[in-house]
């Protein structure tokens, strides 16, 4: 039956007019960025990929690790072969907020851990401040979040600032110092910064538009001519589909840490699943 089921997937999608195949990085090509391990299967399929001439993108909702970093390790893993292929939700947080300013060097205050701050930190075009005034307030993953820069980001929405949310993470199961278990993520502090100041906040992070136009503008690919292949349906399959991109669902590597998706009452199907990810191969 299951093969059945795969001949007749085979028949009714084919891959083989797609230019661009972007994969999601922690639980597809990585258990997760803190475990940086990729097998042989994953690097055979990537370069078979390549050989074909398809173009290849990796992106994650991580904001905890910087974007140099998760760039990085991907290039030496021989998965990626140059930071141009690599989006993090840190990484287009900074070009976004570059392109929606209305001044130069834009003022930006970040309650995140280290990982979004270096991104925007090292970035010559926004200034990090932790005094007023602010024009963008950021939001990432932080587990020793305090209640002063909370109200210090309140009063900044509340004067003009404008509310942003970076990794679309309801919580995340790890390990943080000596505790080990849940810990908040970057969209309920924003609801609860939203519903105080009364301001909307954008999202930038899967399944949200943001970050995928951001990659189809990069590679200047029509969204009918891209793939997107994760694991996880509340996020890269959700977004995936709204955007007109092929979808295509993978069983996802095993870990210990992982953010956990806002659900949807939504039902999604992807346009194809496969066992691994070397399977897709057989559709291109």
């Amino acid at each position: 039956m299951e093969k059945q089921n795969r001949q007749q997937q085979k028949k009714s999608i084919s891959l083989k007019e797609k230019q661009l195949f972007i994969f999601d990085v922690e639980g597809v090509i990585v258990p997760s960025i803190d475990e940086p391990a990729v097998s042989q299967d994953v690097l055979e399929t990537i370069e078979e990929i390549r050989k074909k001439g398809k173009k290849v993108a990796f992106l994650s909702n991580i904001s905890r690790t910087p974007f140099f970093r998760v760039a990085e390790i991907l290039m030496d893993l021989g998965v990626a072969k140059s930071q141009k292929e690599i989006f993090t939700a840190g990484k287009v947080a900074v070009e976004y907020v570059k392109s929606k300013s209305q001044k130069k060097g834009p003022r930006v205050f970040v309650i995140s851990e280290r990982g979004l701050l270096i991104d925007f930190e090292i970035e010559n075009g926004v200034e990090v401040v932790f005094e007023k005034p602010v024009d963008f307030v950021v939001i990432g993953m932080k587990r020793n979040l305090n209640f002063e820069e909370l109200n210090f980001a309140l009063e900044c929405l509340l004067e003009g600032a404008q509310l942003i949310s970076c990794g679309h993470t309801n919580y995340y199961k790890g390990k943080f110092g000596s505790k080990e278990g849940i810990f908040i993520g970057d969209l309920p502090i924003c609801e609860m910064l939203s519903f105080a100041s009364g301001k909307p906040y954008v999202k930038i992070g899967k399944p949200d538009p943001v970050i995928f136009g951001f990659i189809l503008t990069e590679f200047e690919i029509n969204p009918k001519y891209a793939v997107m292949i994760g694991d996880k349906i509340e996020t890269d399959i959700y977004g995936a589909k709204n955007l007109g991109i092929t979808s295509i669902l993978v069983q996802g590597i095993e870990t210990k840490k992982h953010f956990v998706p806002v659900r949807t009452e939504k039902e999604i199907k992807p346009d194809l699943e496969i066992k691994s990810l070397k399977d897709i191969l057989a559709f291109i």
